[in-house]
Order: structure tokens, then C-alpha cells, then sequence
């Protein structure tokens, strides 16, 4: 019974079943293709011609009723186009002087010229003039339209002057006829390709048979040696691609058979190396995530990285309802600093307020360079009132320690700009950010070296002192 089960499985989803499935498929695709390539062109030819036969005929006419329009006689026009339309593929014929007043005209069944009519039901369209265009309108089905112009009659063709327009010609020849052959074209094309298709499923099968025989051995004693059998062989017969397969899986079996020993053995080695590898590459990639979110001069996070850090401590204090302070410092003075004193002092003067900001903040608190002479400090879980006592407690520690390690630059200050999220406010990260900017700035408008607090105007909409007044200087 399982080996019954078993080429029952291989009958169904075998590789003979589906290559000689994907075969018939290409097969169809390829007749499909083809046809579908010469039915549209086909039907472009088909076009082609019909543009050009509606462009003779509506020319033909144009000069057969030259006459007739320069006497404006609409019944002879009228008989002209019923002795046309009725019989054969015109579907409609409209005779219009030059401004497009319709003279006469004619149609096989109603609404055919619907779409001729302009909001003056007197006058049509003369647009466009000798460009035979492909329509849907109308309740006859496509339809090739045309309009050409009627010139005064007498004109010779050697005359290079142009005769004056007196009319159009507008008509449009159905294209039943056409796609009555399209679709004659279309069913002898998916006869072919479905008759093909048949005939080919059985001579891939019995083809494909032949060379999946020798593959399916091959596969069975591949399937025993992954199960331990290292004995397993296979018989070789031809010299073709199949039974160099062959030639090498016996091989190959031999080489492993004699060196599963040796590999045990360095198996074992090559998972020391590895291991001590692994540890080391992972020492490594911390360092170097460490200097990739770390300011070089500073030793402070980096502006890069504080962005994710953001993010992260305000979305937190937004989940749990709790404080947090965003402070901004800048130093002052900075670039005379380096213009008298050098880019080595500007740069030890850095390195100073770095090391200040991290003495005086607590190991909670993130500490940023957030570009040049410019520091960010978040506060999480910190109220208004913490927040300021630790931007006085910090602007004392870096006053002191200029003097004491850096006499030299006592021309530089630090003005400190801050914003608390109060009373949900503001709601975005973005927003605190910009309002201890905005504090900053005025620390710095209002003379420097010193201490200015902004509150969310969002938190107060009553209250204009809240935003106004609440800016509290420190010298």
C-alpha cells in the first residue's frame, strides 16, 4: 500500500507531472501569444483600413457635392446622404457649411449622430478636419469618424493656391463588419492553441518519462545516505548529464564516507573558534555602538542618537502621566573664545561643560550635544520646580569650574532655556523641544548667563502670564 501511496504522490506532484504540466503550459502561452500578436495587429490593420477607406469616401463625396453646397441645396444633399446610409457599413453622413450649420444629414437607427449635435441643435462638430478618429458613441457600436472639407468646385489640382473651404463632410462607417472577422480570427486562434496544447500533453509526458526515471533513483539514494546509509550507490549507465550526476554522487559518497571522522574532529574545533569569535565580534559591535551614539569631543550622546532618545523618554512620560523637562544650553561667547584664544581652548571649553552637565545631572537624565556650542538635557520624571533647581545647581558648578580650570575663558557664560510638558502639554516631543528653544532664545535676548523657563501656552488658554511672564532670569 505505501508504495502505492508512494507513486501516487510521484504521479501527482512528481517532477514528470509538473514538467510535463509547465511544457503544455508554455506551449499555450506561446500559441496564446501569437495569436493575441496577430489578432492586434490584426486589429490595428483592420483600423488602419477603415480610417483610410472613411478618408477616401468622405473626400470622394466632398468633391461629388461641391456643386450642391455652393448652391446651399439641401435636398439634393439630403437625397445624397439617404442614398448612401441605408444600405452598406455608413452609419451616418452630415453635410455643414463652414461655421457648422448642419445642411443635411442622415443616420441608420437613432442616437448614432447624437454626438455630433452641439447645445444649438442646428449646428455640429467640424472638429477635427481629415483625422479619422476611432468612436464609441452612439447606439451602433464603434464606429471610424471623419470629417473633411468641401472646396468651391473648379479647382484644379495644379493650382498652388487653396480653394476656399464652403462645407464639410462628416461621416462615420460602422466597425461590425470588422469585428465580426476579429472574432472569427479569435476563435480559429484558440482552436489552434487549445488543439496544440492537447497534443502535446501526451508526447511531453512519454518524453519527460524517459529522463525522470534515472533522477528518481538518483533521488532515492540520496535519501537514503541523508538518513545514514553512507553505503548507498547508484547505478551508472549512460554518459549523459544524468549519469554524470551520478558518477559524481558516487563520489561525493565516497569522499564523506572517508572524512566523517575528520569532520567530527573539526567540527568540534571550529565551534571553540566560533564561539571565542562570537564573543569578540560582539565586545566589538558594543564599542562601536557606543562611538556611533556618542559625541567624540564630548562624550555625550550625539545628536543623532537623540532623536530615538526623545522620542522614547516622551512617549513614556505621556503612557504613565508623568513630568518631564527639556533643557536647552548654549554657551555664550563661544566663538570669541576661538577667535581669541583658539580652537584648542574652544575645544577644552566643550569638553568642560560636558563633563559639568554629567556631574550635575542624574544617571536618569540624558545628557546631548545637540550641535556646536549648543547642549540638550532631558529631564524625565522631573516637575518644573526640580527641573529649575537643577539647571541653578548646574549653572553654579560650570560658573565654578571655568574659573578654577579655565581662568583664561571667563568670557564665556551659559544661558539655559527650559520647558516642562504640563497638564498634557504639549503633545508632541517636537513641540517641548521647540519651546525650551524657544526659552533659550530669549535667555540669550535678555543678556545671557542665565536661566529662562517657558510654559505651554496650551496648558493655560486663560492665563496669557502663563506664557509671557513666566520667563525667570538667573545673573
Amino acid at each position: 500500500m505505501r508504495p502505492l501511496l508512494k507513486q501516487l504522490y510521484r504521479g501527482v506532484f512528481g517532477l514528470q507531472f509538473r514538467t510535463t504540466l509547465l511544457l503544455s503550459c508554455v506551449v499555450l502561452a506561446g500559441t496564446g501569444l501569437t495569436g493575441a500578436m496577430y489578432l492586434r495587429i490584426s486589429a490595428r490593420f483592420t483600423l488602419a483600413q477603415t480610417k483610410r477607406h472613411a478618408r477616401d469616401l468622405a473626400k470622394t463625396l466632398s468633391v461629388a457635392t461641391a456643386e450642391a453646397f455652393e448652391r446651399r441645396d439641401r435636398r439634393a444633399l439630403l437625397e445624397m446622404a439617404e442614398g448612401l446610409v441605408p444600405e452598406g457599413e455608413i452609419t451616418y453622413i452630415v453635410f455643414a457649411d463652414v461655421a457648422g450649420e448642419m445642411l443635411a444629414g442622415y443616420q441608420q437607427g437613432a442616437g448614432n449622430m447624437t454626438h455630433l449635435v452641439l447645445e444649438d441643435t442646428r449646428m455640429v462638430s467640424v472638429e477635427p478636419i481629415n483625422q479619422p478618429q476611432l468612436r464609441v458613441e452612439g447606439g451602433g457600436g464603434p464606429l471610424v469618424d471623419v470629417v473633411y472639407p468641401v472646396r468651391l468646385p473648379g479647382h484644379s489640382p495644379e493650382d498652388t493656391t487653396p480653394a476656399s473651404t464652403i462645407g464639410f463632410v462628416r461621416l462615420g462607417i460602422g466597425m461590425a463588419a470588422a469585428e465580426t472577422r476579429l472574432a472569427e480570427m479569435f476563435r480559429s486562434v484558440a482552436g489552434l492553441a487549445v488543439g496544440i496544447t492537447l497534443l502535446m500533453v501526451p508526447l511531453g509526458y512519454e518524453v519527460v518519462r524517459h529522463l525522470v526515471g534515472p533522477i528518481n533513483k538518483l533521488a532515492d539514494a540520496v535519501k537514503a545516505f541523508a538518513r545514514g546509509d553512507l553505503d548507498t550507490r547508484v547505478p551508472v549507465k549512460g554518459r549523459d548529464e544524468i549519469g554524470d550526476l551520478g558518477r559524481t554522487f558516487n563520489v561525493m559518497a565516497d569522499e564523506l564516507s572517508k572524512s566523517q571522522n575528520e569532520w567530527a574532529s573539526l567540527n568540534a574545533e571550529l565551534e571553540n573558534r566560533v564561539l571565542q569569535r562570537t564573543t569578540a565580534l560582539e565586545e566589538a559591535n558594543a564599542r562601536l555602538k557606543d562611538l556611533a551614539v556618542r559625541d567624540s569631543l564630548t562624550g555625550l550622546h550625539n545628536r543623532r542618537h537623540f532623536s530615538e532618545l526623545l522620542l522614547r523618554l516622551f512617549s513614556e512620560a505621556k503612557r504613565y502621566g508623568s513630568d518631564i523637562t527639556c533643557m536647552m544650553l548654549d554657551l555664550d561667547n563661544f566663538k570669541r573664545v576661538n577667535d581669541s584664544l583658539g580652537h584648542q581652548m574652544g575645544d577644552r571649553l566643550l569638553q568642560m561643560t560636558g563633563r559639568v552637565i554629567l556631574e550635575s545631572i542624574r544617571e536618569s537624565d540624558v545628557a546631548v550635544r545637540y550641535g556646536g556650542d549648543e547642549f540638550v538635557v532631558m529631564l524625565p520624571r522631573t516637575s518644573p520646580s526640580d527641573a529649575r533647581a537643577s539647571a541653578e545647581r548646574l549653572l553654579a558648578k560650570f560658573r565654578s569650574t571655568l574659573m578654577e580650570e579655565l581662568p583664561v575663558a571667563s568670557i564665556a557664560s551659559l544661558s539655559i532655556g527650559m520647558a516642562s510638558r504640563e497638564q498634557d502639554h504639549p503633545a508632541e516631543a517636537i513641540a517641548l523641544v521647540n519651546l525650551a528653544d524657544e526659552a533659550l532664545y530669549l535667555a540669550k535676548a535678555g543678556g545671557k548667563n542665565r536661566i529662562t523657563v517657558l510654559r505651554p501656552a496650551a496648558a493655560f488658554p486663560n492665563d496669557n502670564d502663563a506664557v509671557l511672564n513666566s520667563a525667570s532670569d538667573h545673573s
